[in-house]
């Protein structure tokens, strides 16, 4: 090789360097066009999450990683960094960040980064930001639901929770308490009791006890016939049907009460409390065995429940 040409070479290779280093610095995506999306929390903050959505339709805004996000429930606006790379395209997807509790909860989608427990500040005006700020949402003392359901998003619309990750997977958690049982007559109760208003049995009053257990507001009727009952000890009930939403002052009138539909002529029927999708306990059989209905998780599966919780033994 000629040595005067190697060295013709050589003496080229630095400003080559140095423009493809500028070519890749220029290709490095933006981070503006992130808003503050949505905002989620249970009563005392352990579950909470913050979701970003790519508010301006652009697809290179990538540089996420390292910038900051604050909310003033912590001193001196403490960070929380948002962890990346992140790969193109970016146009109008989310990021979610929430707290390990969160993660936890069935219908949870996987977490782009984190948040601590209490980010979000619900007994005081706050407001949470993106970047140095690029966008802030704010909120009022208060203004954030605390029921486990519903959410604050973007222009203060109060609707159901609906986290979404990058990948797109969006999700449904429902971190609402625990409803607690109908009292039924144990532990200084008042039962049931049930007063037709129709000879026919067409028509039916219904009382409980309103007195004894709190978060009952929202209550729902289930009702069988007598070929309904378990098969054996510990077997779900099976179900006619259910009159959904009688909410929660007592007495309430059921009118058009159906006939039994098969040769027992028996109808049997359960009041039950419901917060958001979990349905509270049916009570025990006499085995002491909480009974259960043929939905999912032992749920009724009816009035929009998709589970059942006993652990509020308030009632039984």
């Amino acid at each position: 090789m000629n040595p005067t040409r190697a060295r013709k070479l050589s003496s080229l290779s630095i400003p080559l360097l140095g423009l493809f280093i500028l070519g890749t610095t220029g290709a490095f995506g933006g981070a503006h066009t992130w808003d503050v999306n949505e905002l989620y929390s249970n009563a005392d903050g352990t579950i909470q999450f913050v979701e970003l959505r790519e508010a301006n339709g652009t697809p290179g805004e990538t540089g996420v990683s390292g910038q900051p996000m604050r909310s003033l429930s912590f001193p001196t606006h403490t960070l929380v960094l948002i962890n990346g790379p992140i790969a193109a395209p970016t146009t109008n997807k989310f990021l979610l960040g929430g707290t390990a509790a969160f993660a936890a909860l069935p219908g949870s989608p996987d977490l782009d980064f984190t948040i601590p427990n209490g980010f979000l500040r619900l007994l005081a005006n706050d407001s949470v930001s993106y970047g140095p700020p690029y966008d802030t949402l704010a909120y009022g003392a208060g203004q954030i639901p605390l029921d486990g359901i519903n959410s604050f998003n973007d222009g203060a619309v109060i609707a159901l929770n609906s986290p979404t990750n990058y990948d797109g997977d969006e999700g449904f958690v429902d971190a609402s308490p625990s409803p607690p049982g109908v009292p039924d007559g144990t532990a200084g109760s008042t039962p049931m009791l049930v007063t037709p208003l129709a000879l026919d049995g067409s028509s039916l009053s219904l009382s409980w006890d309103t007195s004894v257990c709190t978060g009952d507001g929202q209550h729902h009727i289930l009702y069988g016939d007598g070929s309904m009952f378990p098969t054996a000890p510990g077997n779900p009930f099976g179900l006619l049907g259910s009159v959904c939403s009688i909410g929660g002052t007592s007495p309430f009138v059921w009118n058009s009460v159906p006939s039994a539909a098969d040769s027992t002529g028996i109808l049997w029927w359960l009041i039950v409390v419901r917060e958001g999708s979990k349905e509270g306990s049916w009570g025990k059989d006499s085995a002491g065995t909480e009974r259960a209905g043929p939905g999912t998780g032992g749920s009724s599966g009816q009035c929009t429940v998709t589970s059942l919780s006993t652990t509020n033994v308030c009632g039984h």
